[in-house]
């Protein structure tokens, strides 16, 4: 049976992982408009989100009575967040940062140097990395409380990272299985995130985690198409 704070971080993960719905917007995007347009779709839904989650958030600090989610954020919410914007902002903000980068640098690399990168231009590398970030995240979360026995620093603990490495990488299968993106890149994206966990650098990881995951795995695919062009050439 679970704790009650592994109850808590589970509404935890599930409120601020709504962020995993751009994978149905970024489909749809690329159904109507096709590459290179599609992903914009999937950047409008990021800002709207955005905004929202911005807007609820400071509502709450601000004026708390006028709040609509009282009842969620008085049970999900821990001390140290409730005067400071939560965790769905900084990812919803990381999110927003990882579908821009990598849709503009794609379309400079197809404009200037020729170069295709078709998972960073249909935005599948940056969906990847939020929904590796999503899951793999809140699992590290909720298995490192429950099971955590040997920390690596704070409150990290491996039995967690580990977690968080496993779901992550599940949770990238199914673009695999969808979508025919190579495997390999959600073995990328899992491995930053075991990275980020263990280095605990002091930025906030929900910001962090996707923004690392989305630039890592673009730069193993420009290696990987300029070791295609060089192998033709």
């Amino acid at each position: 049976m679970a704790t009650p704070i592994v109850a808590t971080e589970v509404q935890r993960k599930l409120f601020h992982s709504l962020m995993i719905l751009v994978a149905l917007v970024n489909t749809i995007g690329l159904a109507i408009f096709g590459i290179p347009l599609g992903p914009l779709l999937s950047i409008g839904f990021t800002g709207i989100t955005l905004v929202f989650f911005l807007g609820t958030e400071i509502t709450r600090i601000r004026v708390y009575g006028y709040f609509p989610f009282k009842r969620i954020t008085d049970r999900v919410m821990r001390p140290r967040e409730r005067t400071r914007l939560g965790a769905n902002v900084y990812f919803a903000v990381g999110t927003m940062i990882t579908f821009l980068t990598l849709y503009i640098v794609s379309n400079v690399l197809l404009t200037w140097f020729h170069l295709l990168c078709i998972w960073m231009i249909s935005g599948w590398l940056a969906v990847g990395a939020v929904m590796v970030s999503a899951i793999g995240d809140g699992m590290a979360a909720i298995v490192g409380i429950r099971f955590g026995r040997h920390r690596i620093r704070g409150n990290r603990t491996w039995e967690g990272a580990i977690a968080g490495v496993i779901f992550g990488f599940l949770a990238f299968l199914p673009l695999w299985f969808l979508f025919g993106i190579p495997w390999i890149y959600g073995l990328i994206a899992a491995s930053v995130l075991l990275m980020v966990d263990v280095i605990a650098p002091p930025i906030d990881d929900n910001l962090l985690n996707p923004i690392a995951i989305g630039l890592i795995s673009a730069l193993f695919e420009i290696m990987f198409v300029l070791f295609l062009v060089g192998g033709m050439g």
